[in-house]
């Protein structure tokens, strides 16, 4: 990338951390979603619920993260 300018190499920066942070946040979810499971197998409703609903806010999260670079990208696309 030495021929690209700085300009150009910061925003390819931010828009790999956002899709970074996307990842992280879907791997959250993941997991989450995995323990809400063993705890609705072993009857343990409440726990399984609480997971269950932290796995939704980390889907949140990533669609948001998702979404910033869906905006960013309409700007510098061409028709």
């Amino acid at each position: 990338m030495a021929d690209v300018p700085p300009e150009v190499r910061e925003r390819l920066e931010q828009t790999a951390q956002l899709y970074d942070a996307a990842a992280a946040e879907l791997d959250d979810a993941a997991a989450h979603a995995r323990r809400a499971a063993e705890h609705f197998r072993s009857g343990e409703v409440p726990r399984g619920a609480a997971h269950a609903w932290s796995t939704r806010g980390h889907l949140l999260a990533a669609e948001r993260a998702l979404d910033e670079q869906a905006l960013e990208h309409r700007l510098r696309s061409q028709p």
